[in-house]
């Protein structure tokens, strides 16, 4: 018999259909429930939503938005009158794909071949490939202009390892595109892809200024070196969305990006100086047989350089085909023993601390005893008979032995003194990269009196030519010296400056460093400069028929190690000629340095000029002083301050005219044409430039693209211009071939 379980009651009651008694708490308990589950529910969307909600939407934003730089557009460089020396641009690139270079070769040996690993381990498929490659490498090679072996080995590498992306070359004229064009390939083994480059439309003008970037956009020298980073600016942002596959998706339209990230860098270079004093250095050069030269036109008053010419010229428009050395800023990184350039500073010196005056008889008795070899004396061309002499006479004919006992009457303490004060031995602080400080023995090495000899004449330390001119403004200045400066100021896209570094650029006064106390002393030593040009050592440096007065210095310097065991050689010379113009309120300070001439031809049949003589600054370097003072004097505008006259006709009766002071110069520089307004129609910006630049324009230019308007017409005379550019695919008319205009 089976136990039967008994029911529950109140399963019973549930079954019978009775109502259950709701106690209190129960019908409390069963109310709160889903309040609490409500209250808690909201607190979770509180603590989400508000106290957590940054940290989430930050989550949220990093996984589903993300920022992409935009690169900004390198700025410009340019002189003191706005004209564009250094312009961004693009050129092309030529890439390939080396497997599917090997895979067009080896469908050509096989059609069935799939995949190149197949292809190479057929040892005679492998050979008819590596013939291929060898063809195409030869002909790459010769349309790009480069080595056919350096080539072949960088396509079979890339070939063996598989890459899928080489560049044959970058940034690549348009010629040596459309040789490679006409090879044939498709655009899936080759292309062309624009990349950012640098133009240098005046190509050769102010090359050791300017500098020049690498291949990634980089400034590698000079100003592009100095100043990358505000040329290269920072590159610009926007936020975009990405998709599920992490594409990018910009789902507002391209937003509103400011791209005026880099800046423009304005110099105090005058391109029409500049460009003259190249072409007249370039001369000398080749006049002289010199190695290589250089000038310095420099602003006395402001200490803004003009120009700063170094030859050989190097391209920039061709690096690859000038010697690296050719780019070298001699003015700024190379520093030298300059010679007899250094006596009137010694003078000066003398004459503030009174040691010496203008009117003073100077012994020429110098001499350094030792005990256990003879007397040592400087050498002089002036006679060994000639007990004295006057400290003009010192100066305009160079005296080494009167200098040297003009620097014994100041004593070594106040002549080393003195070069610390004009900044011997310290960089002068101009914007270029890589300048030398020179080398000035500290006052404990001149262990005699040998020492304080040469030192007096411009032997035994180094300079710069930048640290010369720098200390010969103070013949400009009444005693105090100016810093140099290469660059005026740096300005963003709106013209605005950001950075100011010529103080006369920015309306400030020109801060000056006290050398010599006593202005009558500067102006007594500014006239026996003037001697050295009407009768002394410099006279072929006078441009007085012109209207002008010089007041300047020679200086040769046997160059050291050329001699016999090492030592100094007096037919190995560097020379120097340095001067002030107008000397009676010098404007500027111009400085010539020949390196190693072989003399002036002209003087070659002169019995009564020696070996020696015909390679003496005053014969080499004085010559493209006056030339480069008379156009520097025209290109400025300044006032004649001497009076000139000249002959009207020929013959012993013709009359002679007479120009007072003030007047214009004679005879004058040849005044350019008036130029007409070149056709800018259809040309990019770069082209524009090089065109403005050949002209010497510098005109409005507003949009970017291709020129499609200008003003005036081609053909009309120029007051002002202005071209207007709109993007368009109109190409520039082709490039005159540079070696041609060589």
């Amino acid at each position: 018999m089976v136990a039967v379980r008994p029911v529950h009651p109140v399963v019973q009651a549930v079954t019978a259909g009775a109502r259950l008694p709701l106690s209190p708490a129960r019908l409390l308990l069963v109310l709160l429930l889903p309040v609490a589950g409500l209250c808690l529910l909201m607190f979770s969307a509180f603590r989400i939503q508000v106290l957590d909600g940054a940290k989430h939407r930050k989550t949220v934003e990093s996984l589903s938005f993300t920022q992409r730089q935009i690169p900004v557009t390198r700025g410009f460089i340019l002189d003191r009158g706005h004209l564009p020396l250094a312009v961004p641009t693009e050129l092309p690139s030529a890439i390939v794909d080396p497997v599917q270079l090997a895979m067009r070769y080896l469908r050509k040996i096989d059609p069935g071949i799939t995949n190149l690993e197949y292809g190479l381990e057929n040892e005679k498929i492998r050979q008819n490939l590596h013939q291929s490659l060898i063809e195409f490498s030869t002909a790459a090679a010769a349309a790009l202009h480069e080595d056919p072996y350096v080539m072949r080995e960088k396509v079979f590498e890339s070939v063996l390892r598989g890459k899928r992306h080489l560049y044959l070359k970058r940034h690549i004229s348009e010629d040596e595109q459309k040789s490679l064009e006409a090879l044939g390939l498709p655009g899936s083994v080759m292309w062309f892809t624009p990349e950012d480059a640098r133009h240098y439309p005046s190509r050769s003008l102010a090359a050791q200024i300017l500098g020049f970037t690498g291949i990634d956009g980089h400034g590698v020298e000079g100003i592009e070196k100095k100043f990358d980073i505000d040329l290269a600016g920072s590159p610009a942002l926007v936020r975009v969305q990405k998709d599920a596959r992490s594409g990018m998706l910009l789902i507002h339209g391209l937003p509103d990006i400011e791209m005026g990230g880099a800046n423009h860098v304005v110099l105090t270079i005058d391109s029409r100086i500049q460009k003259d004093t190249e072409a007249m250095l370039e001369q000398g050069l080749a006049r002289y047989q010199a190695k290589n030269g250089a000038v310095l036109v420099m602003d006395a008053k402001t200490g803004e350089i003009l120009a700063m010419a170094n030859a050989p010229l190097a391209d920039l428009s061709n690096r690859s085909a000038v010697p690296m050395d050719y780019f070298r800023n001699r003015v700024v990184v190379d520093a030298y023993e300059l010679g007899s350039v250094i006596k009137p500073l010694t003078m000066v010196g003398a004459m503030d601390l009174s040691r010496i005056s203008a009117a003073s008889d100077i012994p020429l008795d110098f001499k350094v005893i030792f005990r256990d070899k003879p007397p040592w004396t400087p050498k002089d061309h002036i006679s060994l008979a000639q007990a004295t002499i006057k400290p003009m006479d010192i100066i305009a004919r160079s005296s080494n032995r009167g200098i040297a006992k003009v620097a014994e009457l100041m004593g070594e303490r106040a002549l080393y003194d003195l070069f610390v004060k004009l900044g011997f031995g310290q960089p002068t602080g101009v914007e270029l990269p890589s300048e030398a400080a020179g080398i000035l023995p500290q006052l404990k090495f001149w262990t005699n009196k040998v020492y304080l000899a040469t030192h007096s004449y411009g032997h035994g330390f180094s300079l710069t030519m930048l640290q010369l001119a720098q200390a010969y403004t103070l013949f400009a200045n009444e005693g105090q010296m100016v810093r140099p400066h290469v660059v005026r100021f740096v300005v963003d896209d709106r013209g605005e400056r950001v950075a100011c570094f010529s103080p006369s650029a920015c309306g400030r006064p020109v801060p000056m460093r006290r050398v010599v106390r006593n202005p009558h002393v500067v102006a007594e030593v500014l006239q026996m400069m003037r001697k050295v040009v009407t009768a002394g050592t410099g006279t072929r440096a006078d441009i007085s028929r012109f209207g002008y007065s010089v007041a300047g210095k020679t200086g040769t310097a046997e160059k050291v190690g050329k001699g016999e065991k090492g030592g100094y050689s007096e037919h190995f010379n560097r020379v120097t000629f340095i001067g002030l113009v107008p000397a009676q309120d010098p404007k500027v300070v111009i400085a010539v340095m020949l390196d190693e001439p072989e003399g002036d031809p002209e003087t070659a049949e002169d019995k009564n000029i020696d070996e020696i003589l015909r390679k003496d600054a005053g014969y080499v370097a004085a010559p493209p002083f006056a030339e480069i003072a008379r156009m520097v004097m025209y290109r400025l505008g300044v006032v004649p301050d001497l009076e000139t006259t000249a002959q009207v006709g020929k013959g012993r009766n013709a009359p002679t005219i007479r120009r007072k002071v003030g007047g214009p110069y004679l005879p004058p520089l040849p005044v350019p044409e008036k130029v007409a307004m070149p056709d800018f129609h259809g040309r990019s910006l770069a082209g524009s430039l090089e065109l403005m630049s050949e002209n010497h324009l510098n005109c409005q230019v507003i949009g970017h693209g291709q020129v499609v308007s200008q003003e005036p017409e081609p053909g009309g005379p120029i007051n002002a211009c202005k071209l207007v550019l709109a993007p368009g695919t109109v190409p520039d008319p082709p490039l005159e071939n540079p070696e041609e205009n060589e």
